[in-house]
């Protein structure tokens, strides 16, 4: 039987954590409302203002009363830690994530560039880059969250919080067939069907002027 490697407890890494958007399509209060609290606590926490556009998290609207909180996704094999030619995103292994260690920081924007999800964030007065720290361990977008629709995670959880989710959009499909009495079908084409019946009463008109 192969050995496992395994570290003792004062070796052992800390398991890696983000914030999760958890909606759930079948309860009508937990959605994202789209009133971006999160965002103003994010930037009171770490500004001490109000200022939405240097927060750490941001609330994207797709269409009309349909918004999508964006978060950092503390990569495993970060993107902008690779792009930053000063090392000054490094890591914090207490945590197990990167930080902008903002006296390093330049502010050349490459690791802006690089996220995939384009969520780091510039700073235009202190000119440096700005990214998720998760508060230390208690993230206040979590904690002031209306909706209470954003957790923190680690990746059990976070398979969790999936499962949960795509359980209710399925037991919403399911609803909706259920739902589906008897004759609804005849129901959805019946306007293509009035105009048709239209259309040839039109003719038989026409036709009998003749």
């Amino acid at each position: 039987m192969p050995k496992m490697n395994v570290r003792s407890r004062g070796q052992r890494k800390s398991l890696k954590r983000r914030v999760l958007y958890v909606s759930l399509p079948d309860q009508a209060d937990r959605i994202c409302s789209g009133c971006e609290t999160c965002q103003l606590m994010c930037s009171l926490q770490h500004n001490g203002a109000f200022n939405p556009k240097k927060s750490r998290i941001k609330v994207v609207p797709l269409s009309v009363g349909i918004s999508i909180p964006v978060t950092c996704q503390q990569c495993e094999d970060p993107w902008c830690q690779q792009a930053c030619p000063e090392k000054a995103i490094i890591s914090l292994k207490r945590m197990n994530l990167v930080i902008v260690d903002e006296k390093k920081c330049t502010g050349c924007m490459a690791c802006i560039g690089a996220c995939p999800y384009g969520i780091m964030v510039y700073d235009p007065e202190k000119k440096k880059a700005l990214k998720c720290d998760l508060c230390g361990g208690d993230p206040a977008c979590v904690q002031y969250c209306p909706s209470k629709v954003l957790v923190l995670a680690d990746h059990q959880r976070s398979a969790e919080v999936r499962r949960q989710r795509f359980a209710a959009i399925l037991a919403n499909e399911d609803a909706t067939v259920r739902h589906n009495i008897a004759g609804a079908q005849q129901i959805k084409t019946l306007p293509s069907t009035m105009t048709q019946l239209s259309i040839q009463a039109s003719k038989q008109l026409t036709e009998g002027r003749r």
